[in-house]
C-alpha cells in the first residue's frame, strides 16, 4: 500500500499536501494567527495562505494524556477535518487538542468542529480579522 493511500473509500485519504508539517510552519501561524477559534475540546489557529490549499496541523501536548490518548486525539482531528473541510480554502489550520478531546466520541467532535468552523467561515467573510 503506497503512503498516500488509505483501506477507506477511494478519495480518502489524508495525504502529506494537506498536512502542516514543517516546525517552521507550526511556529509562524502559533505566534501570528489571523484568527482563533475556541470550542471546548480544542483551539484553532488560523493563518491565511496565498496558494489556496488548506492544510492541518495538530498539537497534542502531554497534557491531553499518555501516548494512546494523545494519538487518539490525533486521528479523531485529523478524520473529522478530511470529512470535514471548511468551506474556505487558503488556510493553514492548527488544532491544539485540550485534556477531554480524547474522551470524546467521533460524533462529538465532529458537532464541535461543525460549529467552531461554522465561526471561521463567518470569520472569513469578514476578512478574518484579528480575534
Amino acid at each position: 500500500m503506497s503512503p498516500n493511500t488509505s483501506s477507506g473509500s477511494p478519495g480518502s485519504s489524508f495525504p502529506r499536501t494537506s498536512r502542516v508539517r514543517a516546525r517552521a510552519d507550526f511556529v509562524r501561524i502559533q505566534r501570528a494567527p489571523d484568527a482563533r477559534i475556541r470550542a471546548r475540546s480544542f483551539l484553532i489557529l488560523v493563518s491565511k495562505r496565498e496558494d489556496g490549499a488548506t492544510r492541518l496541523g495538530v498539537v497534542a501536548s502531554k497534557k491531553v494524556g499518555n501516548a494512546v490518548a494523545r494519538n487518539r486525539a490525533k486521528r479523531l482531528l485529523r478524520e473529522v477535518f478530511r470529512t470535514h473541510k471548511p468551506s474556505i480554502d487558503g488556510l493553514d489550520l492548527v488544532v491544539i487538542a485540550s485534556e477531554r478531546l480524547p474522551s470524546l466520541s467521533l460524533e462529538e467532535l465532529t458537532a464541535e468542529w461543525l460549529a467552531a468552523t461554522a465561526e471561521l467561515v463567518k470569520k472569513g467573510r469578514r476578512g478574518l480579522a484579528r480575534r
